[in-house]
């Protein structure tokens, strides 16, 4: 690259303040980002690999991948470093490595900390996105409402910059009273306690109505030198912990920003903020809003997080190994995600249980539990509509079918997870005995043991929500149902999931003689109803639920009347 080509102040804005030199270079860390070109008249590009930095002293590059390019690196050869990044096209000056190093077989470059970079974008226009799992909390007050009484607004940060921030709120919890105040505080809440409050004004909004949020976007407003810096600082921890997250492998220390001091913290956003029924079905919304964050990115074209979809399977068998019951009756109270959230959810919670009584090992249940979770995700990359009619022509009941293929596209990096159990879980489960199921039309023997069992438990869940062309069934009647269709499921597997999980199963809404309604929340060890819980009305359960009842007390409720499907 001659002088000529070098950055002008014409085309790109100098950046030299240290916090925002060191955001710009954890954008360039991420994967297939950092271009490396040498100086000279046979100047070529070659993808580099950013490992790290240390603030005003080095910047470790892995040549391992680009060995050519070193014998002129070891003659004292420069070069410039590039990317697009969130805040637009970065150039360095010319640099030089200062020293190589070998480890395991790796070569390694240290080069000295630049002191100027430049960007063909404003700086602030810096988008730093929070990738899946990383929870940011953002609570937003007014008093310009019409009793002029306090309202405060939880959400979740989806991006940051030094000039506002991208934040999404339920529909259903009153954002209209405050979003269109011209100036709101905003507080933003981090994993590890810090937080920062500036004044904001509404620039934009994008409603999603498939999973019920509104996206805003923010601009700061009156930002002071002080909070420009606090803001940066946050930029470029989003940016690292992001980096990290993005390769699943990497081997860096978490941000400190991002340590969660307090699980249960109700500050680190929406879903945090809202009331559950019970302690379970709050952790269980955790698992829940990671499969609605996959679900956008699946429709946003981007694959499967290989790292969070692990982290997200254990974390729901510790649930089962904690308390069962508490687990089943939980996905009954997890109601704002979309149908394929809820469903999943469910799948993977009954699947991972059923196959924890036939003795199957920890990693097999991890890997059901993950493709169950995963299983109809692909639903939301397709049109809606195909879900809203009640009858399909055979163009649409094909195209309802790429669901899978979609997905499982998407799941291709998700090297962790076996391939034959991945097939059985999220592809063959739509598969039927007689040949009657999708994608392949399998018959039999040619249906996989761990797809017959997991078709079971997807079914009868399935039956547990209503579709334009049928309504729901209860728990009761769902599992019954599959005992006159045997020509499609498995039998063994049929009375298996029956044997385990009881005939009025937890999750069970009962009205008994006396007029109680009340939720099925523990079985004995016969699978009979020992333990309900009082519910105030026919809907799903909620932060009004009634005490639980047990024992002497719960034979003075009478006999049961009805099993009742829940309203949704």
């Amino acid at each position: 690259m001659s002088d000529a080509k070098q950055p002008t102040s014409n085309d790109f804005t100098p950046v030299n303040s240290i916090v925002e030199l060191a955001t710009y270079f954890e954008a360039l860390s991420q994967p297939g980002v950092a271009v490396l070109t040498l100086l000279g008249p046979a100047e070529k590009g070659h993808p580099v690999v950013l490992v790290d930095q240390l603030e005003e002293d080095y910047l470790l590059f892995d040549l391992t991948a680009i060995r050519d390019v070193v014998p002129s690196l070891r003659r004292g050869g420069k070069f410039i470093l590039s990317g697009h990044t969130p805040g637009g096209l970065v150039r360095s000056n010319p640099l030089a490595v200062r020293e190589f190093s070998t480890v395991e077989g790796r070569l390694f470059a240290y080069v000295d900390w630049p002191r100027e970079i430049f960007v063909k974008q404003r700086r602030a226009s810096f988008r730093a996105s929070l990738r899946i799992g990383m929870d940011v909390g953002v609570l937003l007050r007014s008093t310009e409402t019409d009793d002029m009484a306090l309202v405060e607004l939880r959400g979740d940060l989806k991006d940051l910059s030094a000039t506002g921030c991208l934040v999404e709120f339920y529909m259903q919890d009153g954002v209209s009273r405050v979003l269109p105040d011209l100036a709101t505080e905003i507080e933003l809440y981090f994993p590890n306690g810090s937080t920062f409050q500036v004044q904001a004004k509404v620039r934009h909004l994008k409603t999603d109505t498939d999973r019920q949020v509104l996206a805003v976007g923010f601009e700061f407003a009156d930002i002071s030198k002080a909070q420009e810096r606090e803001l940066w600082g946050y930029v470029r921890e989003i940016e690292r912990e992001a980096s990290r997250n993005a390769t699943s492998g990497d081997k860096r220390s978490e941000s400190e920003l991002f340590r969660i001091r307090d699980e249960d913290d109700q500050r680190l956003g929406r879903r945090q903020a809202h009331t559950y029924a019970t302690p379970m079905a709050r952790r269980m919304a955790r698992i829940a809003g990671y499969l609605d964050s996959q679900m956008v990115m699946l429709k946003q074209g981007q694959p499967v997080n290989a790292y969070q979809l692990s982290q997200s399977a254990d974390r729901l068998l510790d649930m089962l190994d904690d308390d069962r019951q508490e687990c089943l009756f939980a996905v009954y109270c997890v109601q704002r995600e979309s149908r394929w959230v809820k469903h999943g959810l469910a799948v993977a919670v009954r699947l991972g249980d059923l196959l924890h009584s036939v003795k199957l090992p920890r990693e097999v249940r991890k890997a059901s539990v993950a493709a169950a979770m995963m299983h109809d995700l692909g639903k939301g990359m397709l049109a809606p509509e195909l879900w809203r009619a009640t009858t399909l022509s055979l163009d649409l009941y094909k195209e309802m079918q790429t669901h899978v293929q979609k997905l499982m596209e998407k799941m291709s990096d998700v090297k962790w997870l076996s391939d034959v159990i991945c097939q059985n879980v999220v592809v063959q489960i739509n598969e039927r005995l007689d040949g009657s199921g999708y994608p392949q039309g399998l018959k039999h023997e040619e249906i996989g043991q761990l797809a017959r069992a997991a078709a079971v438990v997807d079914a009868i869940d399935a039956l547990q929500r209503s579709r334009p062309d049928r309504p729901a069934l209860s728990a009761f009647a769902a599992a019954r149902s599959l005992q006159t269709k045997l020509d499609q499921f498995d039998e063994a597997w049929v009375k298996r999931y029956q044997t385990h999980f009881g005939v009025l199963p937890i999750g069970s809404l009962l009205r008994f003689e006396k007029g109680e309604l009340a939720w099925v929340v523990g079985l004995d060890a016969q699978r009979r109803v020992s333990r309900v819980r009082l519910a105030p009305h026919k809907g799903l359960p909620d932060s009004k639920l009634g005490e639980v009842i047990e024992g002497a007390r719960l034979k003075e409720l009478g006999r049961i009347r009805d099993v009742l499907v829940p309203e949704h």
